[in-house]
């Protein structure tokens, strides 16, 4: 299970690693943190934009993205698809 600080940089890293290692990962979304950022072009997407866009990026090709209640009401050894 993935979950820390930040969601687009660090989180998004270990699940896309572990994917590509074959390991079954699970991401927490909203166990994840993540800030605003500035664009090149001086656009500036929400933290909320960017934690969207890294579930969008991980889930059913790196990872399972879940929230903690799932995980809390999944049987051990289960996912919570």
């Amino acid at each position: 299970m993935v979950c820390g600080i930040t969601t687009n940089h660090c989180c998004e890293t270990t699940a896309r690693v572990g994917g590509n290692l074959g390991y079954r990962v699970l991401f927490a979304l909203d166990a994840t943190h993540t800030f605003d950022r500035q664009g090149p072009d001086g656009t500036v997407l929400t933290a909320d934009q960017l934690a969207q866009a890294t579930a969008t990026n991980l889930h059913g090709e790196f990872a399972t993205v879940v929230t903690v209640d799932q995980l809390l009401a999944a049987p051990p050894g289960t996912s919570s698809n």
